[in-house]
């Protein structure tokens, strides 16, 4: 009795192609086009103004479309904040890696980098400070989020000085948040400026934050000034 030959193995499906793009491709396509109008849409009339039968009018998609890609509105929001704070982070990240291991170099690379990102799209920058201001409470939890994860890398920053014998030991959370808020704030005023010497502006914002990150991290506790007095 011979044995029987093993089936052979089914050949995985090919992806359908519809005008040399496969349905994949389409509806990364499609998600794009509705950011990009979101982006304009979000800050020339406000994110609750908007309806999503203008945003996808001004995606040139249909509404089915959009409910592919989007439960709601609100996450067309979440997508443009969570993106541009993400690469905000990763930018500061990134500068205070390769910058030397110094008080004055790590603050300018960080915060200049930061802002950079944030202020680089007006539009973005708007929707991060502005538009995503009180909109529910999870948009909130976003926002906490990204101040968060922007503290910690303050106070890793803090702590790798510290470790170095470049600052006064203490703890450095409370510190963090607050420069976090500082520098969140200096963003919101370059963008208020309106357009013109965007470049002027920044630099000016990154001077001011870096600035402010200085003085709080080499500040000696207030308990020991207040002891010496």
């Amino acid at each position: 009795m011979t044995a029987s030959a093993e089936p052979a193995e089914a050949a995985p499906a090919r992806p359908r192609v519809y005008r040399n793009r496969t349905s994949d491709e389409r509806r990364a396509e499609r998600r794009d086009k509705l950011l990009e109008a979101a982006k304009t849409a979000f800050t020339e009339q406000g994110y609750a103004r908007t309806s999503i039968e203008h945003l996808c009018a001004a995606a040139g998609i249909s509404t089915r479309n959009f409910y592919e890609e989007f439960a709601r509105k609100e996450e067309v929001l979440f997508a443009l904040y969570d993106t541009v704070n993400g690469q905000a982070l990763d930018a500061a990240l990134a500068a205070t890696r390769d910058a030397p291991l110094d008080v004055v170099a790590r603050a300018q690379a960080g915060v200049r980098a930061y802002l950079r990102v944030m202020t680089a799209d007006p539009r973005l920058a708007r929707i991060s400070y502005v538009e995503s201001v009180g909109v529910s409470a999870e948009m909130e939890r976003h926002r906490n989020a990204s101040y968060r994860a922007f503290a910690a890398l303050i106070e890793r920053q803090a702590g790798e000085l510290m470790a170095a014998g470049f600052i006064p030991t203490r703890d450095f959370s409370l510190t963090a948040i607050a420069l976090v808020g500082a520098v969140k704030e200096l963003g919101v005023a370059t963008v208020a400026a309106g357009a013109g010497e965007e470049e002027a502006r920044i630099e000016r914002a990154s001077e001011e934050a870096a600035r402010l990150v200085v003085a709080a991290i080499l500040a000696p506790s207030l308990r020991g000034l207040l002891g010496s007095a």
